[in-house]
């Protein structure tokens, strides 16, 4: 067997092991450290800076002296960005390598933002907004990419937990930080922060992340960019169903918490501005402290079971959650639906993973990021046109019924594909018989 000294560690043990890819024989060197520097710290750095500038983007467009409506294009053109770049990056990422692309991802967040910051005009602005959203996805798709290339089936729930928690926290912490940079120093120094982050995360790519010539090379000879590459992917039941998944999660996330709520809270339930954020955390709060230990039950339990019942208690919060009445009631309901996304989030990605473990990653990694991209894109303006045409309670119905397909077609039609409990019980059936 032939070796190599692949420093790049994916888990929070000492121990060598193969890589999930039975065709990889590399032996993978393990450091509890390098794991934190070369995977978790770094993605904290970059979840932080994306939040850092979420509080003053909307300010910051209408110094310009633009309307509400061109305002919103500053996230909009954000997700279009991201959504564009996904399939060229995943097929870069194939031919090119994975930390390559995160490099160039990562300085493309730092100097955009630079610009941001000296933009003249609106849609100079725009046009780096739309770029960053370049650069982002190259280094979340990148990244996910490589994960899928190291991570062993019996740890990718779990290592996947604690690099979702990670993002949690610099997303969590990111608008406070930023919001405090605005009111201290202006809106302009915000943007140099979120520059800074950018760099800290390219630093830690360059330094702790190492990828070796000869996994770089059989990706590119397995790779393969055609239609019927994709037409192949979607028709893997399985990994059609995770796409599906995520693309329902990400619509619940952007169309339902980030947008919906906010507006049910001030239009119908009268909240003030103070009351509406702390509803909205309880959601995160939940992610923060459930995303691990659900790492774990992915690992144990099985992909499958744990995203539909996750999918199930998502359900359930859309549905009440048009029937609040008050600050108390709206904050259980979110309370709740942080409890469902928390295994909605990580569950599909895992899941598919696990089900193109011989397909070209950045080909398939590129895809299923597509799918939440386009939710964010389409899931706040879809949403709001059911509010404006039928009511604030609609659009909150609409998302039920929308999570209860997405269910009912991954318990029929998605397999398992990993189960830990099930390996455990296998020799004692054997025993008996």
């Amino acid at each position: 067997m032939v070796q190599h000294d692949y420093t790049f560690i994916l888990a929070c043990d000492h121990m060598l092991s193969r890589s999930s890819d039975p065709d990889m024989t590399q032996e993978v060197k393990r450091s509890t450290i390098r794991d934190a520097l070369s995977v978790y710290v770094p993605s904290f750095f970059d979840s932080l800076g994306m939040s850092i500038v979420s509080p003053i983007l909307p300010l910051f467009a209408l110094s310009f002296n633009v309307d509400l409506t061109l305002t919103s294009l500053a996230i909009s053109m954000y997700a279009l960005g991201r959504f564009v770049a996904d399939l060229p990056v995943g097929m870069l990422a194939d031919r090119l390598g994975r930390k390559p692309m995160m490099l160039v991802g990562t300085l493309i967040l730092t100097i955009t933002a630079l610009l941001n910051a000296n933009a003249r005009s609106f849609w100079e602005f725009i046009s780096y907004r739309v770029l960053q959203g370049a650069g982002a996805s190259m280094w979340m798709t990148s990244r996910t990419t490589l994960l899928a290339d190291i991570l062993r089936p019996e740890e990718r729930g779990r290592i996947m937990g604690y690099f979702q928690t990670f993002m949690l926290v610099g997303t969590s912490a990111g608008p406070t930080i930023g919001g405090v940079v605005a009111t201290i120093y202006g809106l302009q120094p915000t943007f140099y922060v979120y520059s800074l982050t950018g760099f800290i995360t390219f630093l830690l790519t360059l330094i702790f992340i190492q990828e070796p010539r000869s996994l770089r090379q059989r990706h590119k000879e397995k790779s393969e960019f055609s239609l019927e590459a994709y037409k192949r992917l979607l028709s893997n039941r399985t990994y059609a169903m995770a796409c599906l998944a995520t693309f329902t999660i990400f619509f619940m996330t952007t169309g339902i918490r980030s947008t919906m709520i906010p507006i049910y809270s001030d239009k119908v339930l009268d909240l003030d501005a103070a009351q509406i954020g702390t509803i909205l955390s309880y959601s995160t709060l939940m992610n923060l402290v459930l995303t691990i230990p659900v790492g774990y039950m992915l690992d144990y339990f099985g992909r499958k079971v744990m995203i539909v019942r996750s999918m199930i208690i998502t359900a359930i919060a859309s549905l009440i959650l048009p029937m609040t009445g008050d600050y108390t009631q709206i904050s259980l309901a979110c309370l709740l639906l942080g409890i469902g996304t928390s295994g909605a989030q990580t569950g599909p990605l895992a899941l598919a993973t696990d089900s193109t473990i011989n397909e070209p990653h950045g080909l398939s990694m590129s895809l299923y990021r597509l799918f939440g991209d386009l939710a964010l894109v389409v899931g706040p303006v879809l949403l709001g046109v059911i509010a404006d045409s039928y009511g604030l309670q609609m659009p909150f119905y609409f998302m039920t019924a929308m999570l209860c397909v997405s269910t009912a077609l991954m318990a029929l039609f998605a397999r398992e594909t990993y189960q830990r409990r099930q390996r455990k019980t296998e020799p004692k059936k054997e025993t008996q018989v």
